[in-house]
């Protein structure tokens, strides 16, 4: 179903940039303000200021980020600080981490490539839903910098034996890049440019669809790319076909492998409930069991870590969640109305979404019981973070109304949903570690037509 290509990435030259870990950055959109002003200072050359430029940055005078991102990636491949790399080839990635104080665990991959497909034409799947700002935010990087700046992170399928003996015998040669980040996250880098195992992997892969794990608005925004670009072109179909605009980089692990991570992402409220507190346990008690947890008052965050590692107890049985409104306890919620997962399927929702942890919270809670209703649009009435401590203190200290804790999904419910042709709420997944930035780039020359896999 999916095919993928060899390409030749814009690369960090080591003549100018010998230390890679001063250069690279975590994706655009787990940045912070903070951090971003963090790698911008770190060096003159850190690839934030390509994929999320300052207004104040280098460049010229009154330039927008978007013209400051042009001027910069101009520059640096005119000065040689990026290179295009001579001959085509499949990137092989490897991230070594740590989960708390566990041992390391490897999660091993492969930069190629990818065709691109319409979501409706059942090859690529994405699983969550996107905001319009952030599509249009990267339509303008990508008009401003024709190139895939960073990959996007999909997953795959089915038996990997015929894959994973490729990248087995890729991987016993020293890799050509290693670099550690600043969260002792270790990545390396192959480069696979034999053109019979280049050819065995592509042929291996054919037969698989795509899940997007990471990079939804990059995906879109690619294929948003592509169109603009296609309507332009006057050349026969043949030609315009073969363009390297018809194709994405994708970073792609298989399903199976055991350094998929997927973390959870919590949700804070910061619109005030229609109920008081009392009420809204009384609400709750309709559909779910509860189980209250206290807070010490001198340790809230480790009362909070025992509660959630009850939750996580019950993630493969039950629908359950977690639920701080203030005061002294924590509540966990067991589904204990199956009519709920009933209805969602009634109102047109595949069994495999019916049971997602994540859509009975939104439907139920949010929805149904606080009133809060999606719009389809980033706003401030629900902040997703990865914090539990800070979901506490946020409701604690009375800067938000709610916070809700959730397991997050398993890899198997997410490309159940994904090849169900549903998607899940926003900031439903975060896979982990993110791919880094800065490792290759994928240029989009109009000109240039894409090397073939046979």
């Amino acid at each position: 179903m999916a095919e993928i290509v060899p390409f030749r990435a814009l690369r960090y030259n080591p003549q100018f940039v010998p230390d890679l870990q001063l250069v690279v950055a975590p994706p655009y959109d787990v940045i912070s303000a903070e951090a971003q002003e963090r790698y911008h200072a770190r060096h003159p050359r850190n690839v934030v200021r390509l994929i999320l430029a300052r207004e104040d940055g280098q460049g010229a005078p009154g330039q927008d980020r978007y013209e400051r991102a042009a001027w910069t990636f101009a520059a640096w491949q005119a000065g040689g600080i990026l290179a295009r790399d001579p001959e085509p080839g499949i990137y092989v990635a490897e991230q070594e981490f740590s989960m708390g104080e566990g041992h390391r665990i490897r999660r091993r991959g492969f930069m190629s490539l990818v065709r691109l497909a319409r979501y409706d034409e059942k090859i690529v799947f994405p699983h969550e839903h996107t905001f319009a700002k952030y599509r249009e935010d990267r339509l303008r990087l990508m008009r401003a910098c024709p190139a895939n700046l960073d990959p996007v992170f999909g997953f795959y399928a089915g038996q990997d034996g015929p894959i994973r003996a490729v990248l087995d015998r890729c991987t016993e040669a020293d890799p050509q890049v290693q670099v550690t980040d600043e969260d002792g996250i270790r990545h390396r880098l192959w480069i696979l440019r034999d053109s019979a195992e280049v050819t065995s992997l592509a042929r291996a892969f054919r037969d698989r669809p795509v899940i997007i794990a990471d990079g939804h608005h990059r995906y879109e925004t690619a294929l948003n790319f592509r169109d603009e670009r296609r309507a332009r072109d006057t050349a026969p179909p043949e030609v315009q076909r073969c363009r390297l605009d018809n194709f994405v980089l994708m970073y792609l692990v298989s399903a199976g492998d055991p350094g998929l991570v997927i973390l959870p992402t919590h949700r804070v409220i910061r619109q005030r409930p229609l109920l008081a507190r009392e009420a809204l346990r009384q609400a709750l008690e309709r559909f779910f069991r509860i189980e209250a947890f206290p807070l010490e008052p001198g340790n809230p965050v480790m009362s909070l870590r025992i509660a959630l590692a009850d939750l996580h107890r019950r993630r493969r049985d039950a629908v359950a969640f977690g639920l701080y409104a203030g005061g002294r306890e924590v509540l966990v919620l067991e589904l204990a109305d199956e009519a709920v997962i009933h209805s969602l399927v009634a109102a047109g929702h595949s069994p495999e979404y019916a049971r997602l942890d994540v859509a009975i919270l939104h439907r139920v809670v949010i929805e149904q019981i606080l009133g809060i209703q999606p719009t389809g649009q980033a706003d401030d009435s629900i902040h997703y973070t990865r914090d539990e401590a800070a979901a506490l203190e946020a409701v604690a200290s009375g800067e938000a109304h709610l916070a809700l804790f959730q397991n997050p999904p398993r890899v198997e419910q997410v490309q159940a949903v994904a090849l169900a042709g549903e998607r899940m709420p926003q900031k439903s997944t975060f896979f982990y570690p993110k791919v880094l930035s800065g490792l290759v780039i994928n240029p989009l020359d109009p000109t240039e037509l894409a090397p073939t896999s046979t």
